[in-house]
């Protein structure tokens, strides 16, 4: 079964989002704290995604569309037993594919320092200057952008 992207909308998948950035993003790095009622997960512009294989939640993601041709990509996560298999760039283009619907041009995320090898191989760049407040700030994190019109 091919992999696809969902967006999260029911309480299973809700739990299953939850599960996999519980556990990658919070766990895995000693912290503590993860909280599922955070407001943000449900505004309208915010499109917390699922990627699905073989009917499993295997990555998570959210899309912020901030309604003028840029989105922030947030808390990428892919599940430890099928890292290196390829789902990353699978969520980053279907993430990417979500993006340009919603009529976004300009992708920004704040990409953990273990994972900006991965972007720059995915055709994001560092961001020069200085980031918008809207990006926020992240410990350990780099500022990165991508143009998505070409394609």
């Amino acid at each position: 079964m091919a992999p696809t992207l969902i967006r999260v909308v029911n309480k299973a998948d809700w739990r299953t989002y939850h599960a996999i950035r519980r556990t990658l993003l919070w766990e895995e790095r000693g912290l503590s704290g993860y909280d599922e009622a955070r407001a943000e997960e449900r505004l309208l512009n915010h499109h917390p995604l699922l990627l699905m294989f073989n009917g499993e939640g295997v990555g998570t993601t959210r899309l912020d569309d901030l309604r003028d041709g840029t989105g922030i990509v947030r808390l990428v996560a892919i599940a430890a037993v099928v890292r290196g298999q390829g789902h990353g760039r699978i969520l980053n283009a279907k993430a990417e594919e979500h993006a340009r619907r919603l009529g976004v041009r300009v992708l920004l995320v704040n990409a953990a320092a273990e994972a900006v090898g991965f972007y720059a191989a995915t055709w994001w760049h560092r961001l020069e200057g200085h980031p918008p407040s809207t990006l926020g700030r992240a410990d350990n994190c780099v500022p990165m952008q991508k143009a998505i019109t070409d394609l």
